[in-house]
């Protein structure tokens, strides 16, 4: 008695299946993209915004302070951002328009490292 081998048919089919495969097309019309690292958040707050600024503009952009405390011709300004606290001195200037003279950075709590300016003002 003959028996076929069913090896023939099968690799017959595995080649004509890999030859199909091989003449796919594709969509040239939408190549493939590869999704890079995305751009760092737009700083909520700048230095140069905070800097120099008046005390109604100050709190326009930052809202009321935590706390305010007169000294001389100078007042004391802190105000909590999400990550850190600001600290911003206000002093006349030459033509006795009050300005933040000194912006500063501290830790939200004592066990924290102090932070960065620009990162702080970033985060908001």
């Amino acid at each position: 008695m003959y028996r076929k081998s069913g090896l023939p048919l099968t690799l017959a089919m595995l080649v004509g299946l890999l030859f199909l495969t091989a003449c796919a097309s594709t969509d040239e019309s939408s190549p493939l993209t590869i999704a890079g690292p995305t751009a760092p958040p737009e700083p909520v707050f700048r230095l140069n915004e905070v800097l120099g600024a008046a005390p109604a503009t100050l709190d326009a952009r930052l809202g009321a302070p935590a706390l305010t405390r007169r000294e001389g011709d100078g007042e004391y300004r802190r105000y909590s951002l999400s990550t850190c606290t600001l600290i911003v001195i206000l002093y006349p200037d030459d033509a006795g328009v009050v300005r933040a003279a000194h912006v500063d950075a501290a830790a939200l709590t004592s066990d924290d490292e102090k932070p960065n300016i620009e990162a702080c003002l970033a985060a908001g």
